[in-house]
């Protein structure tokens, strides 16, 4: 229901672009012809270009388990709270608006039947006349031709025929069909009611204008639109002669010609369409990279969220968190949509037998919504790793030693710089990035997860040597800087 819901009104913002730039660069133009086009290629653009997504790849680094898992999975469709909501009752009065609108058409489509059964059928270049003798007004539909002669003079009637042949043999009646269609399935849209006006407005204004008539005798073409009443025909699915459109018809006659280069105020459409696509059809497709493999035999619980995650599902994440001794605070912010904006959590506890444990974490995003986290806890060791998809570093948090906390963090806006920081606390916390200096200890080249798992009151000494002098003593693989650890043992 919620992916038609934004289908439809990603349709009427594409339909009120092209009315918009049609209303304000092309309405007076005499361009009739292009003009079809682009109001035609607005109808089918609103169709298509919503069911069609830009991709963008995101690659996220995560941890790969070679054991079975405990998982959380935070990706639950939660059932309705109440079967009548406001999106229940919305949709309902929308679909009984559209089923009307296509109820009426059909309706139309039999009536116009039962017109075309009747008369009198004459073969002509390209269309076929149907001469009737029902009291109705001249109109077209596809190819065929419908009139009265009785009511006609032979003057109005060659007039009449002219006009409407432009509409048979250009096919004018599938812009008809496809702006109805379209209006049935946006009948709420007040744009879409205007796009229909001008699209009617504009295939008239073509037909009178390059039919054989109007360049035969212009000024007696235009006195047969005058001496006609202005009558409202029924059927909205033709294209009828006389309108309540023959004064605009009439002054668009009159109309300088204008230059063909005056289209090109249409290009105004590829700038809107792609901020559209950029604003509205952009999908962000997640690759799990394994950054590394973990062959401890771990007992682990994972978590994933990201912006779809309802409240409810938070709730349900924070009850089987608790089953573990573990307690999940989190603060939410949603956008007007309901998607999370941003979020700010909070994992603490564990089995006290092997120390409690916390791990803290803020939410960063390019966007208005939050990227993939990831949360992943090491039940035998209380080591929690929570971690942003697009985050520049990820922290990892292991229970060490009960009384000191220490940080070993490369600073991500220089290429150098290594922080440590040593207080009071029962956390040895470690954050990594891509730009990770060497690690040294007792002498020989080690590496990170040698490092995660050293508890700091076994460390005796440390030492970190950055830039040229990490260089100089280690070559230029130590460019990120060098930290030297000598153990008690």
């Amino acid at each position: 229901m919620e992916a038609i819901c934004f289908y439809i009104l990603k349709s009427g913002v594409l339909l009120f672009l092209f009315y918009g730039s049609y209303y304000i660069l092309l309405k007076n133009e005499t361009l009739f012809r292009f003009n079809r086009h682009f109001l035609l290629s607005g109808l089918i653009i609103s169709v298509v270009l919503p069911s069609f997504y830009i991709t963008k790849n995101v690659t996220v680094p995560l941890y790969t388990i070679q054991q079975e898992t405990t998982g959380i999975t935070a990706l639950i469709t939660s059932p309705l709270e109440g079967f009548w909501n406001t999106s229940l009752i919305l949709m309902i009065l929308y679909t009984t608006g559209a089923l009307f609108f296509l109820a009426r058409l059909f309706a139309q489509l039999i009536q116009l039947r039962k017109i075309l059964k009747d008369g009198q059928i004459v073969y002509a270049q390209n269309t076929i006349h149907l001469r009737t003798n029902k009291n109705v007004l001249p109109f077209s539909f596809f190819r065929t031709i419908v009139y009265n002669p009785s009511k006609h003079n032979p003057k109005e009637l060659a007039a009449i025929v002219a006009h409407e042949e432009v509409h048979a043999k250009q096919y004018h009646s599938i812009d008809i069909l496809i702006m109805e269609l379209i209006m049935a399935l946006q009948w709420f849209n007040p744009f879409v009611w205007l796009y229909r006006m001008a699209l009617k407005q504009n295939l008239e204004y073509l037909a009178d204008t390059e039919n054989s008539q109007i360049k035969f005798n212009k000024k007696a073409y235009q006195y047969i639109l005058l001496q006609q009443a202005c009558s409202n025909y029924r059927l909205s699915i033709v294209n009828p002669f006389f309108n309540s459109l023959i004064k605009k018809r009439i002054v668009m006659i009159n109309q300088k010609q204008s230059h063909q280069l005056n289209a090109l105020k249409s290009l105004i459409m590829v700038p809107l369409i792609a901020f559209f696509l950029i604003s509205f059809n952009t999908k962000e497709v997640y690759a799990i990279s394994d950054s590394k493999v973990l062959t401890k035999p771990l007992n682990t619980i994972e978590v994933l969220i990201d912006k779809h995650t309802t409240d409810d599902e938070l709730l349900k994440i924070k009850k089987e968190l608790q089953k573990e001794k573990f307690d999940f605070s989190y603060t939410v912010v949603r956008n007007e949509e309901g998607f999370i904006k941003s979020i700010s959590l909070q994992v603490t506890g564990g089995n006290k037998k092997n120390g409690e444990a916390s791990s803290s974490f803020n939410s960063v995003a390019d966007n208005d919504t939050i990227d993939p986290t990831y949360i992943s806890i090491d039940l035998s060791t209380n080591r929690i790793t929570i971690r942003n998809g697009k985050a520049e570093h990820k922290m990892i948090q292991v229970r060490t030693s009960p009384s000191k906390k220490l940080k070993i963090t490369s600073k991500s806006d220089s290429d150098h710089d290594i922080e440590i920081m040593e207080e009071e606390g029962n956390t040895f916390l470690y954050i990594e990035n891509d730009k990770q200096p060497l690690i040294y200890i007792d002498g020989k080249k080690s590496d990170h997860d040698i490092l995660k798992s050293i508890n700091p009151s076994n460390i005796a000494t440390m030492n970190v040597i950055k830039g040229e002098a990490a260089i100089t003593k280690y070559g230029k693989s130590a460019q990120n800087g060098v930290i030297e650890i000598t153990t008690k043992n």
